[in-house]
């Protein structure tokens, strides 16, 4: 990639015309596709597209967020004359509203109940009384046809016509003089919305003494500029009214007006937060940059992304969610890391062209994996999400394309690295990976926070992440209470493609609500309750009607009849009865329902072009909500069950799977491209693990704080991973740099971080300081987020990067790798188990039961066969023993050692059982194996030689062979060191055989100063005895000590030259190259296979003197040989000042090899 990018940047700086030209034409290309982008305003498309969903939403819409408007009219006191005030004051108010400007959006106005009205749907009521009787009405009236009831019934009927409200209930009383309709009278009652209402002058009062006027208006919520200009002239003409009425007052509410209320809440705080953080966010650059032009470049940059991503976004969607394209504007906090990265490295690097070659690898790498993440939103089946992926790709895609093909020749050109002027220096260069205290309060802190992660929570009541002043809230809770009694108010609506069709489906659905109602699931149910029958029903009904009266209709008119001329009654007086009960009825269309439809029923039948919808009330408790929801869902296909949570439960179900969804593909593409462009998994789990351990750190400050998720943070919260994701992989790859190259670069990479950081944290912390729920929100989010992503960045991957490649502040000779690391952890594991299963194996032989020579060979025997198995079984090592002088070590003797590593206690013990060691204070205290050894009656040396002759007189007699090792330390560096005289003084004393043995590959397998295994050969080589009475090493233990000391180098030497072949140092020369790039390490590891590791060419050189080898590239080669060839001094030209560099820092480079960039 970088090589693509150099030669672009060479040929549009021999072309700097034709490079303008491409930015003017494309900046313009941008804008007029941008322009021709349309947005839709619908929140619903965060759900997801399918069937239901968009069935709920569109009921959701008819039904819930209808534009209702509640004027109320308040009166200083509550006697008669202030309520006929508020009558006078609400007519003149409606009246005002139906010649105001915007009088043609009002669809209804209710604020009266017109008595001719009612009475009027109470006689077609009982006028038609066949189209409204049910089965349950039958069964009453058919106990009330006898002469008894009927007599009562029609004396009650003379006493209510000759009172004073005769005259209004006469028609009812002669059409109707049984009350057969008194059930469908009672059901119409039921019919109304609430029970909390009363009537002054036909006028609708609240409970609280309020005259209220309802207003029904066609504009959409989602119209937010016609809904403030509609707003704006109902409070006028509420102010006029006020002005003509002194001792009234008015005031409004509605979901538009909480909208509005919202939309001036949120203007007001991002204007205050914009203008605190764009001060700050400016100070910051002013004081980074010092330089207006490298200021504009930055926004120039991103204000390009967000171009080329609205005209991508035209091409591609044609149209977009507004608040998707809304929300996905935080991502500017990350695409602004692209040129501040490289605006940062060429402060320190002048040349363009150098700045290129350091960054386009880390910039490229963020770009890609954080596109690629935001990218898996758009196989989500939710639009909005789709348009929140793409407008957040292609935003970061623009960026990335300004800052390398443009930005490099925009930019100022310096001869000498400009002044630091970070204003985190006091920050960045810290070495928080380094410090122990830090790196361990972090660590328990996380695991700390890990307990609380689960205290995080969604907040579901959207009423909560709204801005509603205290009187809005008050008159939200009084109108609720009062539409729903104090219960909670379930939406059940029935569709049909017809009007008919959607009646029959409502009637067959109100079964399931009888049921419901029996089993006490709920209260109460509103509706038309099959008052406007469908036509089914209307046949239904009729042949009930003409069955019922068949066999009673002559014996009851005639009962009636008599009655009536007993009571005094004209003998027409109830002809329109019989005239009811004789006639034949027909089935009628929806029209001639049209009394009930165009009153009581048009709250409850909502008439669409494509569709009728008829929505029933149900009242119940609010927790049995969900679960009544659920099963009238499951029940019916043609109906649906909600309330006004049921969209923001399914939102936020919705989000709450997307967001899983989105976290774990992310993380997934993430670590899968990590892992492509670092190359290596140790250094792909360096830069994701921090964006795990931030997420821990995330949920548990909220748990702890109380910040709960919503619809609107959640969504940042998944970009600020995304930035997270920038700045781990910027720390990983200045790691990186500074590891291969050995340049201080990585304090450029900090500095950036910061800077982005800071500006991410400004420019959204600032948000804490609104008053506006849902943006504070962001805030919250935003601190917590930004801390935890920034102190995970600093201090994991630096901490980690170090002990992979450093130990004791030095290099590594061989960097740890993640095979390494298990291989190790799993041979320390399989000690210690074993140091305690043999510790248990000797407490019990010898602390529960007495200790006898035949028990301590038997558990010498053990540690014999034990130590054997393990050195023929350790993971990627092979051992070697050579015995070819054929010693079967019957006979005791002084066993001398040269000490490189802990396993050279193993390589004796595998040798023979009848052996016991002499060891340090170090080992006799260890307490892993201390007790062990002290189990096996191995002795410290501490305690002086003389104090230990006896113990060691009664091993010789036993048979034992004692191991010492001449060096007393083990070497560091594998070289033999100087022999002490205890081991020879001993031999003298107890006039016993020298048997030396010559270990190799051990301090390669396990060096003295790391604690890990690496891959090898181990070699154990038996040296023939020296009887105390050969005197070719001299005669005393003085002499011994220093004549041994030799032979044992020329041995040890010649054991060197036969196994340090090329292919022993492969392994080593290789791991010298990881963590330094992929292509590097696939380079080195492609010439080693493919020359044979040089063997042939390694095997052509001399072993000492001295040699020049040339084009050495990385400088495998030359390092292979200087180790195969310790003494021969090699000088290597290459030429290339990188790959020079790359092979001067590699940690195994031994003091015989140079580097020169010619000869």
């Amino acid at each position: 990639m970088s090589h693509l990018i150099l030669s672009i940047y060479d040929f549009f700086a021999r072309h700097r015309a034709l490079l303008f030209v491409l930015l003017l034409f494309l900046t313009a290309f941008c804008l007029f596709s941008a322009y021709r982008l349309g947005f839709k305003e619908d929140i619903a498309r965060f759900l997801p597209n399918d069937s239901e969903n968009a069935r709920i939403n569109n009921a959701y819409r008819d039904v819930i967020l209808s534009n209702h408007i509640t004027v109320y009219c308040s009166a200083t006191d509550t006697t008669d004359e202030a309520r006929a005030e508020q009558v006078e004051a609400i007519d003149a108010l409606a009246e005002r509203l139906r010649t105001m400007p915007d009088a043609d959006r009002i669809q209804r106005l209710r604020y009266r109940i017109d008595p001719a009205e009612m009475m009027e749907v109470a006689e077609f009521v009982t006028d038609n009384m066949p189209y409204f009787l049910t089965d349950e009405d039958y069964q009453r009236i058919d106990s009330t046809l006898n002469r008894t009831a009927i007599a009562r019934r029609l004396e009650a009927d003379r006493d209510i016509l000759t009172s004073s409200v005769g005259m209004i209930l006469r028609p009812q009383l002669l059409a109707d003089p049984l009350r057969l309709t008194e059930g469908a009278v009672d059901r119409l009652r039921n019919m109304q919305a609430g029970g909390r209402f009363s009537l002054f002058q036909d006028h609708i009062f609240a409970d609280d003494g309020r005259a209220l006027l309802m207003i029904e208006c066609s504009i959409p919520a989602s119209e937010t500029s016609a809904n403030e200009r509609f707003i704006k002239n109902l409070k006028t003409c509420m102010a006029e009214t006020e002005r003509e009425f002194k001792g009234v007052s008015f005031h409004s509410f509605g979901a538009v007006e909480i909208s509005l209320s919202n939309a001036n809440r949120i203007r007001q705080d991002a204007l205050f937060t914009g203008i605190l953080s764009a001060v700050i966010i400016l100070a910051l650059l002013i004081y980074s940059f010092r330089s207006a032009r490298e200021i504009g470049l930055v926004f120039a940059a991103v204000l390009f992304g967000g171009l080329f991503a609205l005209a991508a976004l035209h091409l591609i969607r044609g149209e977009a969610s507004t608040i998707a394209v809304g929300i996905s504007s935080i991502i500017f906090g990350i695409a602004i890391n692209y040129p501040l990265h490289f605006i940062g490295h060429h402060h320190h690097t002048p040349d363009p062209r150098a700045v290129i070659k350091d960054i386009v690898r880390p910039l490229t790498v963020g770009n890609v994996t954080t596109v690629s993440a935001f990218m898996s939103l758009v196989f989500i089946n939710s639009d909005a999400m789709r348009d929140l992926g793409w407008f957040a790709s292609l935003l970061l895609v623009g960026t990335i394309l300004f800052v390398l093909l443009f930005l490099p020749h925009l930019l100022p050109h310096r001869a000498v690295p400009r002044p630091d002027y970070s204003p985190f220096r006091w920050f960045t260069s810290r070495p928080w990976g380094s410090n122990r205290v830090v790196i361990g309060a972090v660590v328990f802190l996380t695991i700390l926070l890990s307990f609380f992660s689960d205290g995080s929570s969604f907040e579901a009541d959207m009423a909560r992440i709204n801005y509603m002043t205290d009187a809005h809230r008050k008159d939200f809770a009084h109108l609720r209470a009062m539409l729903s009694e104090n219960q909670h108010i379930l939406y059940y609506v029935t569709e049909g493609a017809t009007p008919d069709s959607a009646l029959e489906a409502n009637e067959q659905s109100l079964a399931a609500l009888a049921d419901l109602k029996k089993r006490g699931d709920i209260s109460r149910v509103g509706g038309i309750d099959g008052l406007i029958p469908s036509r089914a029903r209307q046949a239904e009904r009729l042949g009930r009607w003409e069955a019922f009266w068949k066999t009673r209709r002559d014996s009851v008119l005639h009962i009636l009849n008599e009655e009536a001329s007993r009571l005094g009654f004209r003998a027409d007086a109830f002809g329109a009865f019989n005239a009811s009960v004789s006639r034949s009825w027909s089935i009628e269309g929806l029209e001639f329902f049209n009394p009930l439809r165009q009153t009581v029923g048009g709250s409850y039948v909502f008439e669409r072009p494509e569709k009728t919808m008829i929505v029933n009330l149900l009242y119940l408790d609010a927790d049995r909500a969900p679960a009544v929801e659920k099963v009238l869902n499951d029940r019916n296909t043609a109906s649906i069950a909600f309330d006004a949570e049921s969209m923001t439960r399914r939102m936020i179900a919705s989000l709450s799977d997307n967001f899983n969804y989105v976290l774990y593909v992310c993380g997934f593409i993430v670590f899968i491209f990590l892992l492509f462009s670092l190359g290596r998994l140790e250094l792909s789990l360096i830069a994701f693990l921090p964006l795990a351990l931030s997420w821990v750190w995330i949920l548990g400050l909220m748990g702890i704080f109380d910040m709960k998720f919503n619809i609107v943070n959640i969504i940042l919260a998944t970009f600020i991973f995304g930035q997270g994701d920038d700045y781990t992989i910027f720390m990983t790859e200045g790691l990186i740099y500074e590891y291969t190259y050995r340049r201080r670069t990585l304090a450029s990479y900090k500095d950036s971080i910061a800077l982005s950081a800071a500006i991410m944290f400004v420019g959204m912390g600032a948000m804490i300081f609104a008053r506006h729920p849902a943006l504070r929100s962001l805030g919250e989010v935003t601190v917590v987020g930004m801390f935890s992503v920034v102190v995970m960045a600093y201090i994991f991957p630096p901490f980690l990067f170090g002990f992979l490649t450093s130990t004791r502040g030095k290099a590594r000779r061989m960097p740890v790798t993640l095979r390494n690391l298990l291989i190790s952890i799993y041979a320390f594991t399989y000690f210690l188990v074993l140091s305690f299963g043999l510790t248990v194996v000797g407490w019990v032989m010898f602390t529960l039961g007495k200790k006898t020579s035949r028990k301590k060979a038997a558990y010498h025997r053990m540690l014999y066969s034990v130590a054997r198995f393990t050195m023929h079984h350790f993971p990627q090592v092979r051992t070697t023993v050579e015995n070819t002088c054929g010693e079967d070590f019957r006979r005791p003797s002084i066993i001398l050692c040269n000490h490189q590593s802990h396993l050279d206690l193993m390589c004796l013990l595998m040798l023979t059982p009848k052996l016991i060691i002499l060891t340090n204070d170090w080992v006799w205290h260890s307490p892993f194996y201390g007790q062990l050894i002290r189990y096996a009656d191995f002795y410290p040396v501490t305690e002086g030689l003389d104090r230990t002759l006896e113990h060691l007189h009664e091993a010789k007699r036993q048979g034992y062979s004692i191991a010492i090792f001449p060096e007393g330390t083990r070497s560091p560096d594998c070289s033999l060191l100087r022999f002490r005289r205890g081991a020879f003084f001993l031999a003298e004393q107890l006039n016993m055989d020298l048997l030396p043995v010559v270990l190799h590959g051990t301090g390669h397998v396990l060096p003295k100063q790391d604690f890990m295994l690496r891959r090898g050969s181990i070699h154990v080589r038996v040296l023939p005895r020296i009887t105390p009475a050969d005197t070719r090493f001299g005669t005393d233990h003085i002499a011994r000590a220093r004549q041994l000391r030799q032979f044992y180098r020329a041995e040890y030497e010649a054991l060197c030259r036969r196994v340090e072949t090329p292919a022993y140092f492969s392994d080593l020369v290789l791991h010298n190259y990881i963590y330094k790039g992929p292509s590097v390490e696939r380079a080195v590891r492609h010439a080693l296979r493919q020359h044979d590791n040089y063997t042939a060419e390694i095997s052509a050189l001399p072993d000492s003197g001295e040699v020049t080898l040339r084009n050495t590239g990385y400088g495998e080669q030359a390092l292979l040989a200087a180790l195969v060839n310790p003494h021969l001094r090699i000088t290597a030209v290459e030429p290339d000042d990188d790959r020079r560099a790359i092979a001067e820092h590699c940690a195994a480079r031994p003091a015989n090899l140079q580097y020169v960039s010619e000869a």
